[in-house]
């Protein structure tokens, strides 16, 4: 639209110096003809003519743009849905590697590591919300709490645990599962010295 309004200014404009130049060597209009009133006539018409123009330009320029935002607005909603599909699919992939941790873990014995991959598997499963897995991550949880007694909790181990139990606690759907995690954090802490804060205890 834009250049199909170019060329056909640029043909008037083109045209109107052809003109005058026609009407200048014919010299077909004398100076002496021109007076006062007509000249202030020809120019208010000329600058109305070109307000006109301006206005016509600037209208067209605000139906481009706003065409334009809305094909912006568009994609902005595709990408933010691509986004959303993504982090769901990465949270997926994290969700079953932390429980395939959590189980081969739990079958060498080492209670407590699977204790802290299970923690990872319900943060990202309260991402994904498969509720029926929450179920049995809950009833493993409480199991490897149970088992842990007999085992050391090294540094490394209680600080993955304090980051993952911080990002459970705030994710929007904890409210679900509030109670009976609370109680396999109280499981845990009947063996140690708490290492995440036992929220049933105050």
């Amino acid at each position: 639209m834009k250049k199909n309004l170019s060329l056909i200014l640029s043909l008037l404009a083109l045209v109107g110096v052809v003109v005058l130049a026609v009407l200048w060597w014919c010299r077909s209009v004398s100076l002496t003809d021109v007076s006062l009133d007509t000249f202030i006539g020809v120019m208010v018409g000329m600058v109305g003519i070109l307000v006109t123009f301006a206005i016509g330009w600037q209208i067209i320029n605000a139906l481009e743009i706003k065409s334009k935002l809305a094909d912006i607005e568009r994609l902005k909603t595709e990408i933010d849905a691509q986004h959303a599909r993504i982090e769901k699919i990465a949270a997926r992939s994290a969700f079953d590697s932390a429980v395939n941790r959590s189980y081969t873990l739990y079958k060498t014995g080492e209670h407590v590591k699977a204790f802290v991959c299970t923690l990872e598997a319900i943060e990202h499963c309260l991402k994904i919300e498969e509720y029926e897995d929450l179920d049995i991550l809950l009833k493993n949880l409480v199991a490897h709490a149970a088992n842990s007694h007999s085992q050391y909790c090294y540094k490394s181990d209680c600080e993955e645990m304090i980051k993952i139990d911080t990002a459970i606690r705030q994710a929007p759907k904890f409210a679900l599962i509030r109670d009976r995690y609370e109680a396999a954090v109280h499981e845990y802490n009947r063996w140690f010295k708490p290492v995440i804060d036992d929220k049933k205890e105050k």
